[in-house]
C-alpha cells in the first residue's frame, strides 16, 4: 500500500514543477538565535562575550538605548543617570522607579566589592574604608527614591552580611547576570521615550531579532523532519528500525505541541499523521 502510494506521489512530483524559492540564511541570524537561547537560560556571560565578538546584539532598539544598554552593561552607573535625567521633565515618565533601580544594582555592585576589600585588605583599612563610605551614600541616595521602607530595610540588611553571596536571594550573583537583569527592568520604563529604529547596513534584510526559544524549535522540527524521512525509508525498505523511528517522531511531536501553537504547524501534523498511521 505505501508503495503504490509513493510510486503515485512520485508520477504526480513528475508532472509538477514547484517555483524556485529562494532562501538566504545571515551568519547574524545564526547569532541572534543563539543569543536568544542564552539569554533565555540567564547565561549572560556568554551572551555578552558573545556579543562583544560578533558585534550582534538580538533586539531591535533604537541607538539611543543601545548606549543606554551599554552605559548598564559597563556598569557606569553615574553616567546612566547623567543620560537620563532630561527625561525627568516628562510627566509621564517614572524618573523616581528608574533612579531606584539604578541605585539599586549600583549598591549591590559596590557590596561585592566591600565584601572582596574585606579580603584583600587584610589589616588596610584605606580601600575597606572608602568602600564603605561609597556604599553608605548610595544607601542613603536609595532610602529617598525606595518604594517601601520594608524593601529599604531589607537593603540595609544586606550591609551585616560578611559576603554578598550569604543571602540567600544572591546566592548565584554576578556583574553580568545582575546588569543584564538591570537593563531588562529599566527598559520598558524609558522604551516609548527613546523611539527610533536602529538602521540595517543592509536596506534589503532589515534588522531582527529571535524570540520564542526559536533556537530549540528549529532544532526539534528538523529532528522531526528527519525522523519522518528515515520512517517513510525505513517502511519502504522493510528495516526493522521503524518502530524505533516511531518513536522518536512521537517524542518530537509532543514537544512541538507543546513550544508553540501547533495551528502553525497544520502541514506537519498530517504529514506525521500519514506516515505513522500507515
Amino acid at each position: 500500500m505505501l508503495f503504490y502510494i509513493l510510486m503515485k506521489w512520485s508520477r504526480l512530483r513528475i508532472r509538477y514543477v514547484m517555483p524556485a524559492a529562494h532562501l538566504t540564511l545571515r551568519e547574524e541570524d545564526v547569532v541572534r538565535l543563539t543569543l536568544e537561547f542564552l539569554h533565555s537560560r540567564d547565561l549572560h556571560i556568554s551572551q555578552l562575550s558573545l556579543e562583544r565578538e560578533t558585534g550582534v546584539i538580538n533586539g531591535q532598539y533604537s541607538d539611543d538605548v543601545l548606549f543606554l544598554r551599554q552605559l548598564i552593561l559597563d556598569g557606569q552607573w553615574d553616567d546612566v543617570l547623567e543620560f537620563i535625567q532630561p527625561l525627568e521633565a516628562l510627566s509621564d515618565f517614572d524618573m523616581r522607579k528608574f533612579t531606584y533601580s539604578i541605585l539599586r544594582h549600583k549598591y549591590v555592585e559596590l557590596l561585592c566589592i566591600k565584601s572582596e576589600a574585606n579580603v584583600i585588605a587584610a589589616g588596610t583599612n584605606g580601600s575597606v574604608d572608602n568602600a564603605v563610605e561609597e556604599v553608605v551614600k548610595v544607601l542613603s541616595d536609595l532610602e529617598k527614591v525606595a518604594p517601601s521602607k520594608e524593601e529599604y530595610s531589607s537593603l540595609c540588611l544586606l550591609l551585616t552580611l560578611p559576603r554578598l553571596t550569604d543571602h540567600l536571594q544572591y546566592k548565584d550573583w554576578n556583574p553580568s547576570n545582575a546588569r543584564v537583569q538591570c537593563f531588562r527592568e529599566v527598559h520598558p520604563l524609558v522604551e516609548k521615550f527613546l523611539p527610533g529604529d536602529r538602521k540595517s547596513a543592509d536596506s534589503a534584510y532589515p534588522i531582527t531579532s529571535a524570540k520564542n526559544d526559536r533556537l530549540i524549535q528549529l532544532i526539534i522540527k528538523g529532528i522531526l523532519y528527519e525522523s519522518c524521512v528515515n520512517y517513510c525509508q525505513a517502511k519502504a525498505t522493510g528495516s526493522k528500525e521503524s518502530e524505533q523511528v516511531i518513536f522518536v517522531c512521537s517524542f518530537c511531536f509532543i514537544l512541538i505541541k507543546n513550544i508553540e501553537n501547533f495551528s502553525k504547524l497544520h502541514q506537519t501534523k498530517i504529514i506525521f499523521a500519514f506516515y505513522v498511521e500507515t
